[in-house]
């Protein structure tokens, strides 16, 4: 390619994201896939408990200032956050052996069951709302989802246009 034709791409690729982003939050925020994907009620979880539970079963034990800056929220926001999911059985917290004064967080036995029953249940309804994409289609989806997820945990922490 040249530097005209990469720079279309790039331009391209902007403008499909400008048009499906919106799209994807207005589709995640109505109430009746916020439900379908939280379904499972015992305990009733909001869908930032269960992306922090999520992040805390899928790193393993992690400590508590991590965790603060992975979300980029203040470390007392994230302390009050932890609180509610330890008050729900689903985390606990114990000092770090290799520094005292941090403090690890991890999933329980019913915070990883709860999260794992929480991603059967988003799958079941992605699969649902793909269910008409050719074989090709959902190879390319996975792999540019996957290539999105990366490039944003890099971009963490930097200005909003990287």
């Amino acid at each position: 390619m040249t530097n005209e034709e990469d720079h279309q791409a790039a331009a391209d690729a902007a403008a499909a994201l400008e048009r499906a982003v919106p799209m994807l939050v207005r589709w995640f925020t109505r109430s009746d896939v916020r439900r379908a994907m939280l379904a499972d009620t015992d305990p009733v979880l909001s869908a930032t408990d269960a992306w922090l539970l999520g992040r805390i079963t899928d790193t393993g034990p992690v400590r508590l200032s991590h965790l603060a800056d992975w979300a980029e929220v203040d470390r007392s926001t994230m302390t009050a956050e932890v609180r509610r999911l330890e008050d729900l059985g689903l985390v606990s917290r114990a000092p770090d052996p290799q520094d005292g004064r941090a403090v690890l967080v991890k999933a329980t036995r019913s915070g990883a069951a709860r999260h794992r029953r929480t991603k059967r249940t988003a799958r079941t309804v992605y699969t649902a709302l793909l269910a008409d994409w050719s074989e090709e289609d959902l190879r390319q989806t996975a792999h540019v989802a996957a290539r999105l997820v990366e490039t944003l945990e890099h971009r963490r922490g930097g200005t909003a246009a990287g």
